[in-house]
């Protein structure tokens, strides 16, 4: 997995290329320490055009950051998600916690 961060003012633009599974969860959670420590970024816009797969532990590092977001009262959401993968997030209402732009 290879993940790309760019900042655009208040938002976070965060790419991920690659299946997302326990090792690139591991380095979601990196990325997600380092980006709230700037507490100017108040949004989160995560492209997923390029993730083919997401296991659990992928999920739950999204869900981390969207807990993050929800407290300081900013917005996260995904964009370029796959058919599969969005019928994964439908599945399992993750598409009812965090908006998805097709």
């Amino acid at each position: 997995m290879q993940l790309d961060i760019r900042k655009r003012g208040d938002t976070a633009v965060l790419k991920i290329v690659g299946p997302v599974d326990t090792e690139g969860g591991r380095e979601l959670s990196e990325s997600f320490a380092k980006l709230v420590q700037d507490e100017t970024i108040r949004h989160g816009i995560f492209d997923l055009t390029e993730v083919p797969a997401i296991t659990s532990a992928g999920i739950g590092k999204l869900l981390r950051f969207y807990k993050h977001f929800d407290k300081i009262l900013g917005t996260m959401k995904i964009r370029g998600i796959s058919a599969q993968l969005k019928q994964q997030f439908v599945e399992i209402h993750l598409d009812q916690i965090i908006k998805i732009e097709d």
